[in-house]
């Protein structure tokens, strides 16, 4: 199938290529939801590719106003305008002579120019021109006929509800259609878009974040488990801590490509304990990336050298990589997507996020959270990247407590710490809960940081202490 290429991010990888060349598509979404920006910025990307398109407005904006608006984004090109991409008007012709007098205009107009492409904004204006139901369609069918006959590929813009997508006929006539939309959230406004039609071909269903910025539109496609990621290869190799001890208790380090979730009250070491394994990969030449929610780079940096874990040249080598997200501008929708297309650019080996409790703090819907992580997950197995997540226990003296979400149902391995109590002493104990695929070491050790670091002590001698 020839495709045309859009050229906005990651829309044609959810397109599985692009949209079908010579396909009618519907544009809809209410004001302000972004639908002229969006096919503005595809029909840009198109004439650097060579293509032409014409571009036909109605009543609901004028071609100057409409240019005036597009000037900051850098998509937009000057040079562009009257060579690979002609404004006209459609609306005048429909409201003075008809329908009959407006498609042989625009009939004329192809013959003129030759587009590749034909933009109408807006569809629902014209509709609203004509008298009854009846003579809509008609000019529907005429139009789809006409656009057809010369193989051009369409996109027909319109201020529509959702409502409205299931019944009017204009919807009937379309091989795609986009629908756009915002959501209030308590913090972010934010913009999604489902494809609820492409004919011919498939495609990714379901909500997509999408932003409008200076670069104009970039698609974030929705992360979701799918049955097929669940198979991988399975890696039979360790990845080590670098704490003999811990190590040994793991029966040799993790196994590569799992998932460990490492639980643990506020200063507990949860932190340093996942940051060490990304520091014995880089001094093994892995790749590794810490994603913490919680401490910049620079604090990180900082903890690290009181330990005697100079890692200053692991960052500025590219062997280690810290990225700092605030929880409160934290979007999961956006972020979870980058975080993969940053371990697939670095070729990652080891993986950090601290603490999927912030992350899961920052969902309001639950159920969105544990998709993300679970997807999250099978990538992160498929890739054979051994990953690590820190998630906080509120009690720091009670039993253990992974995450309010039984998250710890996607990880391979559990580590536990967690503080006891000796008579006016407070002791630090260390356990693996479980260890897939994998023989461990089933007793509670002390542990101690020190300056040089993590140190495991022995097992604990008075398990009464617990109770």
């Amino acid at each position: 199938m020839v495709r045309l290429v859009t050229g906005i991010k990651n829309l044609d990888h959810i397109l599985e290529g692009g949209i079908p060349a010579y396909s009618i598509n519907i544009v809809s979404g209410a004001p302000g939801s972004g639908k002229t920006i969006f096919v503005q910025n595809i029909i840009f990307n198109c004439a650097r590719q060579g293509m032409k398109t014409l571009y036909l407005t109605t009543i609901s904006e004028s071609q100057f106003k409409m240019v005036r608006n597009l000037e900051n984004f850098r998509f937009f090109q000057d040079e562009l305008l009257g060579d690979k991409i002609v404004y006209d008007d459609l609306g005048m012709i429909l409201r003075t002579q008809g329908a009959s007098q407006a498609l042989q205009y625009l009939g004329d107009l192809i013959k003129k120019y030759l587009p590749n492409i034909v933009v109408i904004d807006s569809i629902k204006v014209i509709r609203d021109l004509f008298p009854d139901e009846k003579n809509f369609r008609m000019f529907l069918f005429d139009l789809a006929a006409t656009l057809s006959v010369w193989e051009i590929t369409s996109f027909l813009i319109g201020e529509y509800e959702e409502q409205e997508l299931t019944r009017l006929s204009e919807f009937a006539i379309a091989d795609g259609i986009f629908h756009l939309y915002g959501q209030e959230e308590k913090r972010f406004q934010k913009r999604y878009m489902r494809i609820l039609k492409m004919r011919g071909t498939s495609y990714q269903q379901g909500e997509h974040l999408f932003q409008i910025n200076s670069n104009g539109i970039e698609v974030y496609p929705r992360m979701k488990p799918e049955g097929e990621e669940l198979h991988y290869e399975i890696k039979h190799g360790r990845k080590k801590f670098g704490i003999p001890e811990l190590d040994e208790m793991l029966g040799g380090g993790l196994r590569e490509g799992t998932i460990t979730l490492v639980s643990g009250a506020t200063g507990s070491g949860k932190t340093l304990l996942a940051l060490k394994f990304l520091i014995e990969g880089a001094y093994r030449g892995e790749q590794g990336v810490f994603v913490s929610f919680e401490e910049s780079a620079g604090q990180l940096q900082s903890t690290a050298s009181q330990l005697g874990w100079d890692i200053s040249k692991f960052l500025h080598s590219g062997q280690l990589d810290i990225r700092f997200i605030s929880p409160v501008e934290l979007d999961v929708d956006k972020h979870a997507f980058e975080i993969m297309e940053m371990i697939k650019e670095k070729n990652v080996e080891r993986f950090v996020i601290d603490s999927i409790s912030s992350f899961e703090n920052s969902v309001s819907d639950l159920k969105k959270y544990k998709d993300y992580l679970w997807a999250i997950g099978q990538l992160l197995r498929k890739q054979h990247v051994t990953s690590i997540f820190t998630s906080l226990n509120e009690n720091p003296f009670s039993s253990l407590i992974v995450s309010k979400s039984q998250i710890s149902l996607i990880a391979d391995n559990i580590i536990f710490l967690r503080y006891v109590e000796d008579r006016a002493g407070i002791r630090k104990v260390l356990g693996i809960l479980k260890a897939r695929g994998s023989n461990h070491d089933k007793d509670l050790r002390e542990y101690e940081i020190t300056s040089s670091g993590i140190n495991i002590l022995g097992k604990l001698e008075k398990p009464d202490m617990l109770r």
